[in-house]
């Protein structure tokens, strides 16, 4: 008969299948509690995520960081003309120019940012700082939730896109 064929034994199956599913689980875990994780259980968010996924940038933005990431809201991306942003949502290297504008290397608090003029994106640029009547202000967009810690980074939600000099 054709048993003598499976050269795999239960005990092995069993463990290349806890194997896997400890792998799988701990990719997702850490995806779960990471920008990109934390992002996605915000309905506030969810075009951001979109927007991230279209650009590619879920597995940077996955890695162990630190990184800061200043997060239109859904709000936000609506202030951007429509044909502007269906346009951009669909230039996925336009796309991720602009979102790696919103990030910044290392774990940056609201209060670590008080008082700096301007940081460095990822992007290149420069993203300029102020504090207007107690909030921060970044490139011209309100931090209106600050201070959102992730396992790899924090992340600062604001009421606009911001548009590198070269994205517009």
């Amino acid at each position: 008969m054709g048993f003598g064929l499976v050269s795999t034994s239960p005990s092995e199956a069993a463990t290349k299948k806890h194997h896997r599913h400890h792998h799988h689980t701990a990719a997702c875990n850490h995806l779960g509690n990471g920008i990109v994780g934390v992002a996605s259980k915000n309905k506030d968010l969810t075009t951001t995520v979109t927007a991230i996924k279209k650009a590619g940038l879920v597995g940077a933005l996955s890695g162990p960081g630190p990184l800061t990431v200043f997060a239109p809201t859904n709000e936000g991306w609506a202030k951007m003309p429509k044909d502007q942003r269906e346009g951009l949502m669909n230039d996925p290297k336009r796309l991720k120019d602009v979102l790696t504008y919103h990030v910044v290397k290392g774990k940056f608090d609201a209060a670590a940012l008080d008082g700096k003029r301007s940081i460095k994106t990822l992007e290149g640029q420069d993203l300029m700082l102020d504090n207007k009547d107690g909030k921060l202000i970044v490139d011209g967009c309100i931090v209106t939730t600050p201070d959102v810690k992730t396992s790899n980074g924090i992340v600062h939600l604001i009421d606009a896109v911001a548009m590198p000099e070269r994205g517009k």
